[in-house]
């Protein structure tokens, strides 16, 4: 999600036209001018002084609530993990979940720097190296733990025997996968690690590094898209073949399907828009600037949601965050009855009850141990 912000001192791209283009060279009827066409492209191409002045003012007003609500949502998720949890991080889920919420906390917490960077041509080089590639880690590394979360969900639900067999090395294994997931988002970095200083220049192998930036993201958000869809597709085609007697399982089943089929199109809302401008800026660069900016806001929204949709619809979750709360002082914070208080604490197990969406552990039955296999959702230990 490496957009670029509004500056007031960058060159029209009129300047850097080719008007030998095809894009100039079509008939035009006698309603239609050379001027109209000029206008049409300038409207995508270049910004004016009072078009920049809007924008600016709604990026900056989105950009302050997307950095309190996504460093509060994600903030809440990792102290839980840091105050609850810190004996019970078991479990693939909470372990992506966790890496998950570091990335985009990380990634929002760049946003104030990436923005003094794009805007400002007096910071040492260095720092903006820094600033590039901090940004381009997170961004990566919170898109394929996505779809980490997906594969892992997955492996409970349709490849249960595999994970009941590796319930002892689950915890080196998540480990490993996430440690994966930030290496492969440095490697991916690399273009704008090496090459952070070309992004102010205005030459040819600037706009190839560009190029390579933006083909590298776009192929992320397709593999990342591709998991999802793939792995909660065979989720929902094994929960809807599997049998049930009770009313309250089948509901569960739903409100899992529907949690699945959320999941998806909320990625695709606030990260498609944006990443099919940067396949149009591939064909065409300079243009589409207006879209770039409402787009890169749209974007950098699922960090906000990704706590909400992936952590806090668990049971557990909540209760931990009201624990949290009322620890805080918080006066809005629910009450904790004696039994809540005992149903916490390190020494006592975890529960199985089953609850939301994302699986934690099968349970088999001793009687049928392939046809009856008991699922627990969003409990997220």
């Amino acid at each position: 999600m490496t957009c670029g912000t509004l500056n007031s001192s960058a060159t029209s791209a009129m300047d850097t036209m080719d008007y030998n283009d095809a894009y100039f060279t079509v008939n035009f009827t006698e309603n239609e001018t050379y001027t109209d066409i000029l206008d049409l492209h300038s409207l995508w191409c270049e910004l004016y002084p009072q078009q920049e002045r809007i924008v600016n003012i709604f990026q900056t007003c989105a950009f302050c609530l997307i950095f309190l609500l996504g460093v509060t949502g994600n903030c809440l998720v990792i102290a839980t993990f840091a105050l609850y949890r810190r004996l019970r991080l078991r479990s693939t889920t909470d372990i992506f979940l966790f890496h998950l919420a570091l990335a985009d906390l990380l990634l929002l917490l760049m946003l104030p720097l990436k923005v003094a960077v794009t805007n400002s041509h007096n910071l040492p080089e260095s720092f903006q190296k820094a600033t590039r590639a901090f940004h381009a880690v997170n961004t990566y590394s919170g898109l394929l733990l996505l779809a980490c979360i997906s594969v892992d969900r997955y492996m409970v639900v349709v490849r249960a025997q595999e994970m009941l067999r590796l319930r002892n090395q689950i915890h080196t294994v998540g480990n490993l996968a996430a440690a994966g997931v930030w290496f492969l988002a440095v490697l991916l970095s690399l273009p704008e690690i090496l090459f952070a200083w070309y992004y102010k220049r205005d030459c040819r192998a600037c706009e190839q590094v560009k190029m390579v930036t933006k083909g590298i993201l776009i192929a992320v958000f397709c593999l990342t898209l591709l998991i999802m869809v793939g792995c909660y597709t065979v989720i929902a085609r094994v929960l809807c073949e599997s049998p049930t007697h009770r009313r309250g399982k089948q509901w569960q089943r739903q409100r899992t399907l529907r949690l699945m089929v959320v999941l998806v199109l909320v990625f695709l809302a606030f990260q498609l828009p944006y990443t099919l401008v940067l396949f149009l800026q591939m064909a065409r660069p300079h243009c589409q600037l207006m879209l770039e900016y409402t787009t890169c806001t749209l974007a950098y929204t699922r960090c906000c949601l990704n706590p909400i949709l992936y952590a806090l619809v668990g049971v557990r979750f909540r209760k931990d965050v009201s624990h949290l709360l009322q620890d805080a002082g918080c006066p809005c914070a629910p009450h904790r009855s004696l039994q809540t208080r005992s149903s916490i604490s390190v020494s006592s197990p975890p529960r199985s009850t089953v609850t939301g969406f994302t699986p934690v552990s099968p349970c088999y039955s001793s009687s049928d141990a392939v046809h009856s296999i008991k699922f627990t959702f969003s409990e997220i230990k």
